[in-house]
Formats: structure tokens, sequence, C-alpha cells
């Protein structure tokens, strides 16, 4: 794969502070990053001309200086794209929020009052944040909703719910962090089941699809798992990078190696590079269609299982792998 000249998208934590614990998110909860410090790091991107600048955190909403991040970073051209858990918002924020954000990224949990307060232990009220969600989707250009998908959090329930708000996307995240009792269950045959489930909401008219990386040949067929699972593409420092709430760029939310701190001394980083090849994974994976969009799956879920981010996903089934690459694929079209 050959990577961009530069990132295509920079995200930055503006804050470790959230009114959430989710047991997937690792974040520190560490204090409100300095203005100065983020304005150094959009003054870079806006000079490299990047593209797509990401306002994430724990929750920016609660950084003391959100909107004055929001309209900077609207000054320097970027396409804007906000996280958030959309909990609470107050009135000026969200009139700042309309004003200069491209795409709202909003987390959303759990599908009633229960739920979301089980899973993020949050204290605000699910109908605020409701309230916000279809203000946000009435007066956005874009509106994604993100969930994580455990067997206890079952995707149909959450249907109502998704065909209410209608998203642009609705993004559906394999979890990183969660305990290992957890993961045991959401193993390749609960991820296969997951592919046809998702399959069956995308005739319904809603793009849904795995957002995070996860090997395309769980899904058993190739074809299957391209249109269901994004890949890794888009992550692991191929195309993005992540300016760390700490204060130094890493290749995303959960590899926390430190890569530098400007820009452009982190997308050369020798570990990017690393990162980048994919001779590390299993043969078969070098032979296979879909290794572009693929790239072996998650490198933070590597890196769990086997202790480095250079190895096969823990879901990496070589049998698996051989029944999904032995169906028929669509060979690429030559331009």
């Amino acid at each position: 794969m050959k990577r961009p000249s530069i990132p295509l998208e920079i995200i930055i934590e503006i804050t470790g502070r959230c009114r959430q614990v989710c047991p997937y998110c690792t974040g520190p909860r560490i204090p409100d990053v300095p203005f100065k410090d983020i304005k150094t790091v959009l003054d870079e991107a806006a000079e490299l001309k990047v593209k797509a600048i990401r306002i994430t955190g724990g929750e920016p909403t609660l950084h003391p200086d959100f909107r004055q991040i929001l309209a900077y970073a609207k000054s320097k051209k970027f396409s804007l794209i906000l996280n958030t858990s959309a909990d609470t918002i107050s009135p000026e924020a969200m009139k700042t929020i309309i004003a200069t954000v491209d795409v709202a990224h909003v987390s959303l949990q759990g599908y009633d009052e229960k739920t979301n307060a089980s899973y993020t232990r949050s204290k605000a009220a699910f109908l605020d944040k409701i309230k916000n969600i279809f203000l946000l989707k009435a007066y956005m250009q874009t509106l994604w909703i993100a969930t994580v998908i455990t067997p206890a959090k079952p995707v149909e329930l959450f249907l109502p719910m998704i065909k209410k708000i209608n998203p642009a996307a609705w993004l559906l995240q394999r979890p990183i962090s969660e305990t290992p009792e957890a993961l045991k269950k959401m193993d390749i045959a609960y991820f296969r089941a997951l592919a046809l489930r998702i399959l069956k909401i995308r005739r319904q008219k809603i793009n849904a699809f795995i957002s995070n990386p996860i090997p395309l040949c769980v899904a058993g067929n190739l074809q299957t798992g391209k249109e269901v699972f994004l890949g890794a593409q888009l992550d692991e420092g191929h195309l993005r990078i992540v300016h760390s709430a700490k204060g130094y760029f890493k290749p995303n939310y959960f590899l926390e190696t430190n890569l530098g701190h400007s820009i452009q001394e982190a997308w050369q980083h020798p570990f990017l590079n690393d990162l980048n090849r994919t001779d590390y994974l299993p043969p078969i994976c070098q032979r296979c269609p879909v290794l572009e969009i693929c790239r072996g799956g998650s490198r933070s879920m590597a890196l769990r299982a086997h202790g480095t981010a250079l190895a096969a996903d823990p879901l990496f089934n070589p049998t698996a792998a051989a029944q999904a690459l032995s169906k028929p694929y669509p060979k690429p079209s030559r331009p």
C-alpha cells in the first residue's frame, strides 16, 4: 500500500475528560490540552494542506475552549469532524457545532435509558442525548452514529432507534479493550454470524458496517467481508494519525507508540513504515485479493494478543481464510 505524502486526516484528542466510563475505552482521564498546543497542530496541518481534522477526546465539549477550537479549525478551511457522546451540549456549543462542523460522529451505546446507563455509566438523561442527536441531524451536513457491538448488545435491539435517526452511516465497532471473558465470546463464529446480520440490515437501506479493523476473511466470503467490514486501510496509521491528549502523535486511538511532536516527524516515523508492511502476515494473506483493504486486521488487537503489533490479528484463522479465498471473488477491472 502506497501511503500518501501527508495524512488525509489528523485526529486531535483535546481532552481526556469524559462523562462516560465505557469498558472499551482506555483513554487516560487527563486534563484539557492547552489551546495553544491545539492551535500549533492545526497550523501545521493547514500548512501541509491536510484535508480533514477530527476533534475528539474524552468528550471534547468539556474543553473550556471548545467553541474557540472549532472556530479556529474552521477558519483554516478544514473539513471538520466532531466525535461526541452528545449527552450534554449547551445551546451556545450547539450553535457553534452547527456553524462549523461538517460531520458529527455521535456515540450511541444504548438503545434506552437503562442500557445506555449500564454500558456508559453516564448520569446524563438519555432523552436529552436523543434530543441532541435529532437536533444535529436536522442542522448538520452529515451525521454518523457509532456503536460498540458485543453479544450483550445485539444490533437488532438498536434498529428501531437507528431507523428513526436515519444517519448517513451506522458505524458498528469491534471492541478493542473489553474484558478477556467478553472477548472470548467474540470469536470467528460470532463475527461471521454478525456479518450476516449486518447484511440483512443493509438490505433495509441502512448504511451499517463494522468500521474498525477486522480480517475480511472472518466473514467466510470475501465479497461479504468487503461489504460489511471496512478493514484497516483507513486506520492504523495508513491514512491518518492521532494527536494524543498526552502531547504526542500516535498511529491510532489504541496504539500508544510515540511518533513525535510534529505531523511531518510522525508521518515519517519508522513504526508507521512497519505498520504499512504486510510481509509479517501469514503467507495466505499475501495472495488475498482484498489485502489492501484488510491489511491483516487490527494491529491493536495483535499487540494485545501477541505482544507486538506486527503479528496476525487474533481473529485470523488459516482454515477460515483458506475457505474464504476458495470462493469466487471478482478480479479488479483494469483501468
